[in-house]
Formats: C-alpha cells, sequence, structure tokens
C-alpha cells in the first residue's frame, strides 16, 4: 500500500495551516507592542548615532569597552513593552518563548520591580540569561518633580539614558553591580556627550 497520498494530504494541511497562521489577525497587545517598540527603538538609535558622531564620546565609550557597532545592532533587535499600555497583559511565556511558572504578565513582573524600566531573563540552569525584551514601566514615563514631589513627564534626555542603561545590559551582559563596577553609569558617560554641534566643531555634540 502506498503513502504517498497519505503524505501529500499532510503537507497540504501544513501548508494551509501555514498560510492561516500568517493571515490571522495579531492580538491587540502585540500591534501596540510592535508601535511601542518603533518609537523607543527610534528615540534610542538616536542617541546612539549621536554618540558615533562625536569623536571624543565615542573614545570614551571605547575606553569603557563598549562597542557603539554592537549598542546599535543590539538596540534593533531588542523589543520594548510598555507595561502601562494593552501590552501590559502579555504573559512571560508568551513575550520570551519560554514556560513559566507562574507565568505572570508584564504589568505584574512591573509592580513587583522597583525599576523604571528592566530586562526580562531567566535562568537556564545555573547560567542567567538576559533576552532582548525590556519592559517599561511608570518611570520611564513619569517621574517625580525635585521641588515638590509631584509626578512630571521625563524629557527626552532621561529616557535615552535609561534605554542606553538597559542597552549596556544586553550588550554587555552584565548586571548593574558590573556597570557601577566599571563605571559605565549612562548618565555619567552621556555627560562627556553634548547633543549640540558648536560653532565651527564640525560634528554633533
Amino acid at each position: 500500500m502506498s503513502r504517498q497520498p497519505v503524505r501529500i494530504s499532510l503537507l497540504a494541511v501544513l501548508a494551509i495551516a501555514a498560510v492561516q497562521s500568517r493571515n490571522a489577525p495579531r492580538l491587540p497587545q502585540w500591534e501596540h507592542a510592535g508601535e511601542t517598540t518603533q518609537v523607543v527603538r527610534r528615540l534610542l538609535l538616536e542617541r546612539i548615532d549621536a554618540i558615533a558622531q562625536n569623536t571624543h564620546c565615542r573614545q570614551t565609550f571605547g575606553q569603557q569597552m563598549i562597542d557603539i557597532d554592537v549598542l546599535r545592532l543590539t538596540a534593533r533587535q531588542t523589543r520594548f513593552y510598555d507595561a502601562t499600555a494593552p501590552e501590559g497583559d502579555l504573559k512571560f511565556s508568551a513575550v520570551v518563548g519560554k514556560a513559566a511558572s507562574p507565568d505572570a504578565t508584564l504589568r505584574t513582573l512591573a509592580s513587583r520591580v522597583m525599576a523604571d524600566a528592566f530586562v526580562l531573563g531567566y535562568f537556564d540552569a545555573d547560567r542567567y540569561v538576559r533576552t532582548k525584551h525590556v519592559v517599561l514601566t511608570t518611570g520611564y514615563l513619569q517621574q517625580p518633580d525635585t521641588n515638590d514631589g509631584t509626578l512630571r513627564p521625563t524629557t527626552r534626555e532621561e529616557k535615552q539614558s535609561l534605554l542606553l542603561h538597559e542597552i549596556l545590559h544586553i550588550a554587555l551582559r552584565v548586571d548593574d553591580d558590573d556597570l557601577n563596577s566599571r563605571d559605565l553609569c549612562p548618565l555619567r558617560l552621556l555627560a562627556f556627550c553634548r547633543r549640540y554641534q558648536t560653532a565651527g566643531s564640525g560634528e554633533a555634540q
């Protein structure tokens, strides 16, 4: 008895399923996460490009063994999620592709982490794996005003410094202790990198 017809039928079913999967509407949470990623990635790449165009700043990063090209590539490969937006309902397993117990939503994880942003990660045996998924919390959008403590919108520079910090975690595969011990705090690094071009300098500052 020939099995060829059965194999052909199975291939046909798989092909139909693949087409249906591609044509299936994406959940609103994923659509919004895509929009968040586009906006945030553009903001981050703008700052990285400014750093690359500034000779002194680029040298300062180089002295700290930070490859600007690696930072740029990492930024383009990383996805960003606003925990306060619709994508906050996405679960860890769906985002990372790893089973988790309990399988919390990004919004729940954000409520448990005292950070303005954080990189999703997991343990593989005794090794900690940092993914290329960054969750943005309320602190990314608002910060307490130093005068009266009321919340104010974060500035463009504050957002870029925060994003750069998270990208350093991913690109260098290090934690906060390592960044601090090597004086890699983005706020200190960016102090060397003025944003605006000075007269006759011929390069972005």
